[in-house]
């Protein structure tokens, strides 16, 4: 009976490694093919609706994997005409970093940061 639950131990082990692998490269495969949400876009665009300078804002996008500088002054160039809308521009931000990046990763339905 110990050689029993012995091969037990050591097949939950193994399927809870096989689990954890499969997780790191589904992890991987998202964030490598853009689909991959990064929770500083949300944290732009809330510093971007509450009147932050540019520069702050650019410093939070560009340390996010998608964006480089470049990427950081057009979502900009984008938003800011629109930061007298009423929901403070948080839209219009979203929907440029999804232009930006050619696919609509980030959604603008709800506020995604949590204080």
């Amino acid at each position: 009976m110990d050689g029993f639950y012995g091969n037990i131990g050591i097949l939950a082990v193994t399927l809870a490694i096989i689990y954890g692998c499969k997780k790191i490269l589904e992890y991987y495969d998202y964030k490598y093919s853009g689909y991959y949400e990064n929770t500083k876009v949300y944290k732009a665009a809330d510093k971007f609706v509450h009147g932050a300078a540019s520069d702050d804002v650019k410093s939070l996008l560009t340390s996010c994997f998608d964006f480089d500088r470049e990427d950081a002054d057009e979502i900009l160039r984008r938003s800011l005409p629109h930061r007298t809308d009423k929901d403070g521009g948080y839209r219009r931000f979203i929907k440029s970093v999804n232009r930006v990046l050619g696919a609509r990763v980030y959604h603008y339905d709800t506020v995604h940061v949590k204080y």
